[in-house]
């Protein structure tokens, strides 16, 4: 996908489809992001696709946290195979990946939501493979890393959402590492834009 020029981000409308290029198209983008971004452009405009992305990150630091979860669970999760923007899916490894490591990651990422209720996990992926995601999410998580390849079962060592494991590691919302956890997944997302840029030889 290409971008409009920057001269033409004064108008709404190409803004929204550069925002949405370089995130992804959600409501919390379309919403909170866009009309912010867009306030800033009409006394400043972006100089380079870089310096629009910095500016992106200099409006997220005064969201709230419900501002900051929304945008961060707008975003694909790791591991899925519908529904991806074409750089999304480019992305997230352009090999065929195992059913295993889907089906691993799928499960993962469940347990993530339970552990950090509304968000969603979020990393750059900067040319690795899905199953090389698997040991940093369960990190995330909080469980013993897996053995790299991953076993066949995608179950093995990997506790239910009902386990009363899981139930230990549910971080409250108010508190420090759930925020640190969303502050991090957000730095990812501009990293994940830069990198971008530099896919498209604009930075």
């Amino acid at each position: 996908m290409s971008l409009p020029p920057l001269a033409d981000l004064a108008n709404n409308d190409a803004l929204h489809s550069a925002l949405s290029t370089l995130f992804e198209p959600t409501p919390a983008l379309e919403h909170t992001l866009l009309p912010a971004v867009s306030a800033r452009l009409s006394t400043s405009p972006a100089q380079s696709y870089g310096a629009l992305v910095d500016l992106c990150a200099e409006v997220a630091l005064q969201w709230d946290w419900g501002d900051k979860a929304a945008f961060v669970a707008g975003h694909p999760m790791i591991g899925e195979v519908k529904g991806l923007s074409a750089h999304s899916a480019k992305e997230q490894g352009v090999k065929p990946t195992a059913p295993v490591v889907l089906a691993r990651l799928a499960h993962l990422n469940a347990l993530y939501n339970a552990v950090f209720p509304g968000l969603r996990y979020i990393t750059f992926v900067n040319g690795r493979t899905r199953a090389q995601i698997v040991p940093e999410l369960e990190e995330a998580i909080g469980l013993p890393l897996s053995p790299v390849p991953l076993p066949d079962d995608f179950e093995a060592g990997v506790p239910s959402l009902e386990s009363d494991e899981v139930r230990k590691l549910v971080r409250d919302p108010s508190g420090e590492q759930w925020k640190a956890e969303c502050d991090r997944a957000i730095a990812d997302v501009w990293l994940i834009a830069h990198s971008r840029l530099q896919n498209m030889g604009l930075e």
